[in-house]
């Protein structure tokens, strides 16, 4: 069993508390840690994600009592109450918690659109969060639903579909250097840097998304298929300057399209770029 830090160990303790008291005071179905906490590598700044599901949301404000009961007081909203849930920022011991409740029927909803593929990056976001948190209440609807967020084939054609058509920046390089395009030249290779991790993602089947993009290496290290010193390399693309970051980012589409066509034979690893689809 890895071991977590001892800041994590402190938020799940907090966490069990808070969501004792929820049972106790609310129809509570089904809890979910997610974030760094639930991956044990909390550090003293880390907050603690909480999702708690319900058949019917319960009162705001008594949802906010139950929380005063465990010390938790209210910082600030971050989603207002609404028709399919609420969440808010709270400080419990000196952490700050988000949390509130959500309708069962709305990750009923979202876990039809992942297993349809029809995923943008809010869903993948929380597909990442439901595949790595872990049970505080409702083991086995959790587990459910974890079984359900499977990456579906599906999504894996589309994403790479999607994202291999890079823009080769590194054969108009030159030209751009000359003609004051600094900020152009990083956008393609940022943009390229990302489309070659997607790419890698999907062929892993793993959820991925560019928003808030955080643990990188970790991610980086869970990819089973994937080009050698992947995390040094992206680094290049992102830090390095432009022309030595261009020449690695061709290194490293070039080593993507041949994992891709040996991993799916029938695509097409010479698409064409084509700009970011609105999502």
């Amino acid at each position: 069993m890895r071991s977590i830090t001892a800041p994590s160990a402190h938020r799940r303790a907090l966490a069990r508390r808070v969501v004792e008291k929820l049972a106790q005071r609310t129809d509570l179905r089904a809890t979910l840690l997610a974030g760094s906490a639930a991956l044990g590598i909390s550090d003293e700044h880390s907050d603690i994600d909480l999702l708690n599901f319900y058949e019917v949301l319960p009162d705001h404000a008594a949802f906010d009592a139950a929380l005063s009961e465990v010390g938790a007081q209210v910082k600030g909203q971050i989603s207002p109450p609404g028709p399919e849930g609420f969440v808010a920022r709270y400080d419990i011991d000196g952490v700050e918690l988000q949390t509130g409740g959500e309708l069962i029927a709305f990750i009923e909803r979202r876990l039809e659109r992942i297993y349809a593929g029809n995923v943008d990056w809010v869903d993948a976001k929380a597909a990442m969060g439901l595949q790595e948190g872990i049970a505080i209440y409702g083991d086995d609807l959790i587990a459910r639903w974890k079984e359900r967020a499977a990456y579906p084939e599906s999504l894996r054609r589309r994403e790479v579909e999607r994202n291999l058509g890079i823009f080769p920046i590194w054969r108009i390089d030159d030209h751009l250097a000359a003609r004051d395009a600094e900020l152009f030249r990083r956008q393609m290779l940022v943009e390229g840097a990302f489309r070659v991790v997607a790419v890698l993602a999907a062929i892993n089947r793993m959820y991925f998304s560019t928003f808030q993009f955080k643990r990188a290496g970790a991610f980086f290290e869970q990819l089973a298929i994937k080009p050698e010193r992947l995390a040094e390399r992206i680094d290049v693309v992102a830090n390095a300057d432009p022309s030595t970051a261009a020449d690695e980012l061709r290194r490293l589409v070039d080593e993507t399209r041949s994992i891709v066509k040996a991993e799916m034979p029938d695509m097409d690893v010479d698409a064409p770029w084509q700009p970011p689809l609105e999502k």
